[in-house]
C-alpha cells in the first residue's frame, strides 16, 4: 500500500503529514492527564490532533500496553444508565512521569527539526552556522 492510500485510508487525505503510530504513547498520556477518558472518546480527540482517521483498535491496544507497563489504569463505568458500560482510563504517577520523558524526546526531536528547517529556509546560513561553532572553541596558541 503507497504512502498516499495510507493517508487517505487514515483521514489525512495529501494535505499534509500524519503522526507517526508510535506516537499514540505520549498523546494518550497527555490526554489522560488532562481528564480521565474512555477508548472512542479518545479516538475522537486524537483526530483533533491531527492524526486523522486512528484505527480504534490500535488504541485499544495501546491502552493495554500503558495499563500492563503501569501508566494508566482503568475500570468499568456502569453509570451510563441505558447505554453499555464503559472502561474509564485514567493515568498514573508512573504515566506522569514517562509523560515527563516523552516531552524531553519531543523537544530534542522539535530543536533538531527548527535547526533543519532554518538551514533549509536559509534563515541561519551555513557559513553562519560554522562561524558561531568557531566562536564557542578556545584560541589556540598561534592566535
Amino acid at each position: 500500500m503507497s504512502e498516499e492510500e495510507v493517508r487517505k485510508r487514515r483521514g489525512g487525505g495529501s494535505e499534509g503529514p500524519v503522526p507517526p503510530r508510535s506516537w499514540l504513547t505520549p498523546y494518550l498520556l497527555m490526554m489522560l492527564r488532562a481528564w480521565q477518558g474512555y477508548g472512542y472518546e479518545l479516538v475522537r480527540q486524537l483526530a483533533l490532533y491531527g492524526f486523522g482517521w486512528v484505527d480504534p483498535g490500535s488504541v485499544y491496544r495501546a491502552l493495554r500496553e500503558l495499563e500492563r507497563d503501569g501508566y494508566v489504569l482503568s475500570h468499568w463505568d456502569t453509570s451510563n444508565g441505558s447505554g453499555p458500560a464503559r472502561r474509564i482510563y485514567t493515568i498514573t504517577d508512573a504515566g506522569i512521569e514517562a509523560l515527563g520523558l516523552w516531552a524531553s524526546t519531543l523537544d530534542g526531536y522539535r530543536r533538531m527539526l527548527e535547526r533543519f528547517f532554518d538551514d533549509y529556509t536559509g534563515v541561519t546560513p551555513p557559513s553562519a552556522a560554522a562561524s558561531d561553532n568557531s566562536r564557542d572553541q578556545e584560541p589556540t596558541a598561534s592566535e
